[in-house]
């Protein structure tokens, strides 16, 4: 179940989605988990821990100034990234400021995001990169 979180504001909840898209059929090595850790200054989320083309999402109301912001650490074997994935103050290219859904997808080469409730394949944009530990 997605958390639902409160804040002061009126509109719509705004839903972050996240995807593990990192395959774990391979004969060579026992498959990795995918830690998640997401939180903002007020709601720590907690740590999922996700398998291949399993999908979390929250959801939550931008507060009244307009300050909301989450990020998310991620962890699998022995790689890490930590980044926000939703900034109601955002000006770049994953600005969701006017769209409701926000979409992260999580490949082995990195992390891919695109706005919208049903976004295509195509429609994704890498965003961000795994670092080594």
């Amino acid at each position: 179940m997605a958390p639902h979180l409160q804040t002061a504001s009126a509109g719509p909840k705004k839903v972050v989605r996240i995807t593990d898209l990192i395959p774990t059929h391979n004969p060579v090595q026992p498959p990795k988990v995918l830690n998640v850790h997401c939180k903002s200054k007020d709601d720590d989320l907690g740590l999922w821990t996700m398998t291949e083309n399993q999908s979390r999402e929250f959801h939550f109301r931008v507060n009244y100034w307009w300050t909301t912001l989450f990020w998310c650490r991620f962890d699998w074997g022995d790689k890490f990234a930590n980044f926000v994935v939703f900034d109601a103050n955002s000006r770049d290219g994953y600005d969701c400021r006017r769209e409701r859904y926000c979409n992260w997808q999580v490949k082995t080469d990195g992390f891919y995001f695109a706005k919208g409730e049903f976004p295509k394949d195509s429609d994704f944009v890498r965003k961000a990169y795994w670092m080594d530990k």
